[in-house]
């Protein structure tokens, strides 16, 4: 667990960190794979969903567990977590009090490229609104993506700002109760330049059994642009690492990111453009 993020929360008050979604009126859910990181977290949505809550489900690609259950679901660019935070926070808090620092700083935020950057445009934000009228008890769970964005303390600030000033507490994936933090909150800072991610992108995940750290699983779209072929032996190369592997097509997936099981987790950012060598 990054205990950086952790602290970064700016949580003072540990009653506004949970360990569970149940009982709540909207879950969102931000950064993570729960079908491959976190199948408990997975059901315990499912659960809940099933017995009344929304689902806000933001990330790169659809979960074949939690997509289909989703009240809201929206894909962001890779690489833009800040920036989504960040069109977050302005948009919870903009009925709040909050200091003249952050209204200022609310009110010089660039939101047209963020958005343009992020794909989270001004109609998602408005939906998201909507489905959160009237909330009185919410979670946000961060997930494993977001622990080790090169920007991971200021996509914390922005939770964490969310937090104290919603009734919206925070969940993180993977974590228990002697995990979190007091700490002091600390001032967000401009949202920097998004990355981009222009290529063939891979996703380092766990895998599900052994047998799986010898694929590289992708959609039909993902087959179309790395032109390879379905049981196709090939090499992933990227950050001066080769990883043999045969392409398998999942017709469950979609979009032009593949899966990259791994057995034992990097502790990094999962997302990679990489060389497809036959």
């Amino acid at each position: 667990m990054n205990r950086a993020f952790l602290s970064a929360l700016g949580q003072s008050d540990l009653s506004r960190f949970t360990t569970t979604c149940k009982d709540c009126d909207v879950i969102f859910l931000i950064g993570s794979l729960p079908s491959r990181h976190n199948r408990a977290l997975a059901q315990e949505i499912v659960s809940c969903v099933d017995s009344g809550a929304k689902l806000i489900y933001l990330f790169t690609m659809e979960d074949p567990i939690l997509s289909p259950k989703s009240t809201f679901f929206s894909r962001y660019e890779v690489g833009s977590e800040e920036g989504v935070l960040a069109l977050l926070a302005k948009s919870f808090l903009a009925e709040n009090s909050l200091s003249e620092a952050y209204r200022t700083y609310f009110s010089t935020l660039d939101d047209g490229y963020v958005s343009a950057e992020s794909n989270i445009g001004e109609e998602e934000i408005e939906e998201i609104e909507t489905l959160c009228a009237g909330v009185t008890k919410g979670v946000l769970i961060l997930g494993e993506d977001l622990f080790y964005h090169p920007r991971a303390e200021q996509i914390a600030r922005f939770a964490g700002l969310i937090a104290r000033h919603t009734p919206i507490k925070l969940q993180i994936s993977g974590a228990t109760q002697y995990d979190w933090i007091a700490a002091e909150e600390t001032m967000v800072e401009e949202v920097e330049d998004i990355a981009s991610f222009d290529g063939v992108v891979v996703y380092e995940c766990p895998c599900l059994d052994t047998e799986e750290e010898r694929f590289l699983i992708g959609s039909s779209q993902f087959q179309a642009a790395a032109k390879v072929q379905h049981d196709e032996a090939i090499h992933v190369v990227f950050e001066r690492e080769t990883y043999p592997r045969v392409f398998v097509r999942d017709e469950r997936l979609k979009g032009v990111i593949a899966l990259l099981p791994l057995a034992k987790a990097n502790n990094a950012y999962p997302y990679h453009v990489t060389k497809i060598v036959k």
